[in-house]
């Protein structure tokens, strides 16, 4: 796994939500983990693919993505809504899209696959691919960024 990736892909998303979300984002400490840690109820999944193959997971509870949501589309919502969902996959597509733009301008080829976000109570991920964990806080919650990145070169 490539270090400088990991670090583009938390700067990215930490960036973006100073930005879009207008959040102070901090992140305390990244640990390395034996698979994806998945346990809020709203998972945003993006695959990569290119010269490195791999996939990021934003992962928080409803309450979170509901407030960053109702942030980003200026209305309250009445909780996880489709509109909700559909902010959830935007915020994680654009931060993943800027990640992989400046990995790009290094000389490495990256693509993303759409996001797919999933919803429910007690929703896991089990694959076992050791994974870069950055739990994010904003004012609106925790999001658990999941990164997992494999070099083909």
């Amino acid at each position: 796994m490539r270090l400088e990736f990991v670090k583009t892909f938390i700067d990215s998303t930490t960036h973006l939500f100073q930005e879009v979300v207008c959040s102070d984002a901090e992140v305390a400490s990244i640990k390395m983990r034996p698979s994806p840690v998945a346990g809020g109820e709203v998972m945003a999944i993006i695959g990569l693919m290119g010269d490195a193959q791999g996939r990021v997971i934003f992962d928080m509870d409803s309450l979170t993505a509901t407030r960053i949501a109702e942030c980003m589309i200026g209305e309250p919502s009445e909780g996880l809504t489709p509109m909700v969902r559909s902010a959830i996959a935007e915020l994680a597509s654009m931060a993943t899209g800027r990640a992989i733009s400046e990995i790009n301008n290094g000389g490495v080829t990256l693509k993303m696959s759409p996001p797919t976000v999933i919803s429910g109570a007690n929703i896991s991920y089990d694959h076992c691919l050791e994974t870069l964990v950055a739990p994010i806080t904003t004012a609106y919650g925790e999001v658990r960024v999941n990164i997992t990145i494999q070099d083909l070169k």
